[in-house]
């Protein structure tokens, strides 16, 4: 498994674990298989000390039942929290897995037969006497994984990818790579002038960035928002945007869940951040309350109000009542395409409040909005050369955020 992943003739042994290079660029591994008996953390350690990215890689079913395993299980954990912000971590789960450890980490990812379960499904069957669903599929579509593949090979191929774009720690910015795609390349897409009707919102992002390489994560959970790595004139990017196609782009629990893990993971790694915003509003549905709808969209406005890397947003068509907490807060420049609309709850809605005619209404705000926030109003086809520019001017952002010791909510 770990010829998958390290480039050839770069693999070493450290204590129970490997470090090589992907790339060219330096990552320590964690590997385990068979029955979790026991772990030395000096592979942890060492990734800390020199500050390269972990990959734990996990091929065993379950652990030891001792108070010595508990210890190693807990000593595991405890440093794989330390490395939280610090250094990229990224675990691998394959075959059978039955234990705790997707949430110690910063990525998951799964080969299509991988069966994941914190507890045991044999215990939980006993205890509540149902079946439990606990294939790849089903934690790809839960957000528990954020990248699956076909087969062993293809999950370590995509994890190459993702280190591509990512730093080695949280004091170094992600790498450059070489392109020759034209910083004045113009995009060949059209926006639908109907507000609602559903477009590719992926098919804008593409095409705004380098060779239209666009590397999705959490393709199949909370659809309705896109994240992903990109780059702009070689530099790495993460990608957030409403999806037109599915529910709209409405903004949910899951969904702003999905884009708050994203955001902060960006901030912590110095990953400039570009939106594409297309939102009617949140998701309207009482469950969405009771599920907290209001606390996870405050988190989120906090992440993007701290956020320290450069972040970016772009406008597409509509900007209502959700576009407070994702482009608005926080960002460095915005842009906004010629027929994008702005409203505090939806234009439909505000305009037949205040009794004026839609229209007027739509362009009396679109005008306080280029006005007051607006940086500047772009014709669709110059998206990636305003981007790249901007990124240009952020290159030496500097944010000082008031002292304290963490966050509360």
């Amino acid at each position: 498994m770990i010829e998958l992943l390290l480039d050839e003739g770069s693999i070493s042994r450290f204590s129970e674990g490997y470090f090589g290079t992907v790339d060219g660029r330096p990552v320590c591994v964690m590997y385990k298989d068979g029955e979790f008996s026991g772990c030395k953390t000096e592979i942890l350690d060492f990734a800390l000390k020199v500050g390269i990215p972990i990959v734990n890689i996990f091929n065993c079913e379950g652990f030891e039942v001792s108070m010595g395993t508990l210890s190693d299980v807990s000593n595991l954990l405890s440093k794989l929290g330390l490395a939280n912000g610090v250094v990229p971590r990224i675990t691998v789960f394959l075959n059978k897995v039955h234990w705790l450890l997707s949430y110690q980490t910063d990525f998951v990812a799964m080969s299509e037969d991988t069966e994941y379960s914190v507890v045991m499904p044999d215990i939980i069957k006993s205890f509540t006497g149902r079946d439990v669903e606990i294939s790849a599929e089903f934690h790809s579509k839960s957000g528990n994984c954020h990248i699956i593949g076909e087969s062993d090979e293809i999950v370590f191929s995509l994890i190459r990818k993702l280190l591509s774009f990512l730093p080695l720690n949280n004091m170094e910015d992600p790498p450059i790579a070489e392109t020759r795609d034209d910083v004045r390349r113009t995009i060949d897409f059209e926006i639908p002038s109907d507000p609602y009707q559903p477009f590719d919102m992926k098919s804008l992002i593409s095409q705004t960035l380098d060779d239209e390489d666009f590397f999705e994560i959490q393709d199949r959970f909370a659809q309705n928002v896109i994240i992903g790595f990109g780059r702009l004139d070689g530099v790495s990017v993460g990608i957030v945007a409403n999806n037109p196609a599915y529910r709209l782009g409405c903004l949910d629990v899951d969904g702003i869940r999905k884009v708050t893990y994203f955001v902060r993971f960006c901030d912590a790694f110095n990953i400039p951040i570009v939106n594409f915003v297309d939102t009617p509003g949140f998701l309207p549905d009482f469950d969405q309350e009771i599920a907290g709808l209001a606390k996870h969209m405050s988190r989120l406005i906090d992440i993007y109000s701290q956020a320290t890397t450069p972040v970016l947003t772009v406008v597409v068509r509509k900007a209502y009542s959700g576009f407070i907490g994702m482009g608005l807060t926080g960002s460095d420049v915005i842009f906004s395409y010629p027929k994008a609309e702005f409203a505090v709850i939806d234009a439909d809605t505000d305009s037949s409040i205040l009794n004026v005619d839609r229209e007027k209404y739509v362009e009396n705000v679109r005008r306080y909005a280029i006005d007051t926030f607006v940086n500047d109003v772009i014709d669709v086809k110059w998206t990636r050369s305003k981007l790249i520019n901007a990124l240009r001017l952020l290159e030496a952002k500097r944010k000082k955020l008031p002292p304290k010791k963490c966050d509360v909510l």
